[in-house]
């Protein structure tokens, strides 16, 4: 996670929340489960997350895995004015610093981060929606979510 130093004139890297992932390990629930409790209540934060889903790309054809590299702008509701300004007013400029980014979330409460509504935010995607359904997110069925 990223956040907005308290004069509001840089953005740092968050001290311990840096999640190690090795690329070649099999996707791992506890890893998005790990980084939605790092959110703080009241307080912006910018994160780059990378989501592991499958999708079901048809009869007779095993599941499919991507890899989506998300970038996330999270201003709670309850965060103060200015904060959520700033972070607003930031987000382009550090979104820019980063190659790859294919997908932004905007989250502003505990519902937005639910691993329900981000499935179905990226279900909703072009490349997802002509490749199939998405039957695995972060190595967790859907339906277990």
């Amino acid at each position: 996670n990223f956040k907005l130093t308290s004069d509001f004139r840089k953005i740092v890297v968050e001290e311990n929340s840096i999640i190690p992932r090795n690329p070649r390990d099999p996707p791992n629930p506890n890893f998005f489960e790990q980084w939605t409790s790092s959110l703080p209540e009241a307080e912006c934060r910018y994160a780059i997350y990378d989501a592991e889903i499958g999708i079901n790309l048809g009869a007779g054809v095993s599941t499919g895995s991507r890899s989506k590299l998300v970038f996330v702008t999270w201003a709670p509701g309850c965060a103060k004015i200015k904060d959520k300004m700033v972070s607003a007013s930031s987000k382009d400029a550090l979104k820019k610093k980063f190659d790859g980014i294919q997908i932004e979330w905007q989250l502003n409460d505990e519902q937005d981060y639910e691993a329900s509504a981000i499935i179905e935010d990226m279900q909703c995607l072009p490349d997802i929606k002509t490749s199939g359904k998405i039957q695995v997110f972060e190595g967790r069925p859907v339906g277990d979510w």
